[in-house]
């Protein structure tokens, strides 16, 4: 029985292995020929083309404020480019997880560094990449000119609530007269606002009002 229990135990171990290592021998060269968002990639490894999940970062969402800056500030850094992909592994999704190099360049810690990204804290806690979000925070660079950035994980969030009920709250940004609803990343995150019937100004274009 013991005997049987060790090899069940050795079988889940190497399907674990399997599940999380990369198809490729790290460090992994290519071409990048595709950019997704800011923290996605397509590299062409080999002549497979192959989705690269930069580890350690979370950038805004395509329908978030700031979403098609970072996407542009990680294609103007890589596209068309020869990278080096290290640290490999995989996530979830069965994408590609990995440091993206460009020469000595640290394209992950140069995309918070710039402030296009988030430190993704939740998955990682590299300190240097910790420093780097709190510097461009300080300095106001990239998406940190924006007083209360909300976070691409709470997006998400927030934008699965709407997928499932919509929305009863409404907030008026009385400088545009758009309304948003509570699972916008602008309600109650304006400067000037109040509270709001789901009729008064103009629905916003991401939530809906």
């Amino acid at each position: 029985m013991k005997l049987i229990l060790l090899n069940l135990l050795s079988l889940f171990a190497i399907t674990v292995s399997l599940a999380t290592a990369s198809p490729f021998v790290d460090p992994i060269n290519g071409r990048v020929v595709g950019v997704s968002d800011g923290d996605t990639i397509r590299v062409l490894v080999n002549r497979t083309e192959v989705t690269v999940r930069l580890e350690g970062i979370d950038s805004p969402e395509s329908k978030q404020s700031f979403g098609n800056r970072s996407k542009q500030a990680l294609s103007s850094m890589v596209f068309g480019r020869d990278v080096v992909i290290t640290n490999t592994s995989k996530d979830r999704y069965g994408r590609l997880l990995g440091t993206v190099m460009l020469g000595q360049n640290n394209i992950n810690a140069r995309m918070i560094e710039d402030g296009w990204a988030w430190h993704y804290k939740k998955y990682n806690n590299d300190r240097r990449l910790a420093q780097l979000e709190l510097q461009a925070k300080t300095a106001k660079r990239g998406l940190w000119v924006d007083a209360n950035p909300l976070p691409p994980w709470e997006f998400r969030i927030r934008q699965n609530r709407e997928n499932q009920q919509p929305g009863t709250q409404f907030w008026l940004n009385t400088s545009s007269n758009v309304r948003h609803n509570e699972h916008c990343e602008y309600f109650k995150n304006s400067k000037k606002g109040r509270m709001c019937g789901p009729n008064e100004g103009r629905a916003c274009g991401i939530c809906g009002g």
